[in-house]
């Protein structure tokens, strides 16, 4: 009777571990499928991207009248990834834009010089500001954007770490942070969900990062890409090394908080410095003035 107790025990117990094993191993296919679908999902979204992009007729004209020194063309690449316009349209539209002001401006200032007689020199002027006003302007957005990507970092880094602790991993915390504060910090949410694209259609991750770092070359976003290319090459544990990196974040800004704190009296002395003299040097010598008064 025990023996085939036994031999019910061990038929049942071996049935459910194939049963478990079966359950498991069709899971794992359909998250293998699903995987691909997302995969080939952002694939079919990036081509059909190009091919709409690829019918802008005036990039294609704005690229075709662009410099043709690949220097050149690179700095104003790079002008527009940091300002945030990274597709390869971009590049012809800012020169279709460019060129156009500049051509705009010097038909209106030809026809105000040869109708109201202005002067030749602001007709040669206006149409060089506007030659030098888009690069100007890139700069500018691309400085704020990098100042507000790195004003959002160690929040975000602080959120993701939280979401490590609990059990997500680093990528899938990174996800989560990014939806959850997107209407907050909608620019570093932007590049890390860019990011992740990346890595899920076939990018490989430290490619990836180096192109994140390429994308946003603020001091804070090189080190710390470099940290996780570091710490994934070595197997080092990611959350604590997010943690340290936050926390040097913090104790940087709260110096450079402390550094302008001790300018600000220097720099307040100066200012009030001649609202105080004024008065005491108006005292001083309307003391001798009376005198003076009361000698004649």
């Amino acid at each position: 009777m025990v023996w085939i107790l036994l031999a019910v025990a061990i038929l049942f117990f071996t049935s459910t571990l194939l049963i478990v094993k079966t359950f498991k191993k069709n899971q794992q296919a359909q998250e293998d499928i699903e995987y691909l679908k997302s995969r080939v999902g952002l694939v079919n979204q990036y081509q059909a991207n190009v091919k709409r992009h690829k019918t802008c007729h005036w990039c294609a004209l704005g690229a075709f009248i662009g410099p043709k020194n690949e220097k050149e063309i690179n700095a104003n690449r790079q002008f527009l990834m940091n300002a945030g316009f990274r597709e390869d349209h971009h590049l012809g539209a800012y020169f279709f834009i460019k060129y156009a002001l500049v051509l705009s401006s010097l038909v209106v200032m030809l026809m105000l010089w040869s109708w109201f007689q202005v002067s030749p020199v602001v007709a040669i002027l206006v149409p060089l500001a506007f030659l030098l006003l888009p690069e100007r302007v890139l700069i500018f957005w691309g400085n704020t954007r990098l100042n507000k990507v790195n004003i959002a970092l160690p929040d975000f880094l602080d959120m993701a770490n939280i979401c490590m602790s609990a059990g997500l991993s680093y990528l899938e915390a990174i996800k989560r942070v990014s939806k959850e504060l997107e209407s907050t910090f909608p620019e570093i949410c932007y590049e890390f969900n860019f990011l992740i694209e990346q890595i899920k259609i076939g990018v490989p991750r430290q490619e990836a990062l180096k192109q994140f770092a390429q994308r946003n070359p603020s001091k804070d976003i090189q080190d710390l890409v470099q940290m996780l290319i570091q710490n994934e090459k070595l197997g080092s544990p990611i959350s604590t090394a997010l943690n340290e990196f936050s926390r040097r974040m913090y104790q940087k800004r709260e110096s450079a908080m402390e550094e302008k704190a001790a300018k600000t009296s220097a720099k307040m002395a100066i200012v009030i410095l001649p609202f105080l003299m004024l008065p005491y040097f108006m005292l001083m010598l309307g003391e001798k003035i009376v005198m003076l008064g009361r000698n004649f």
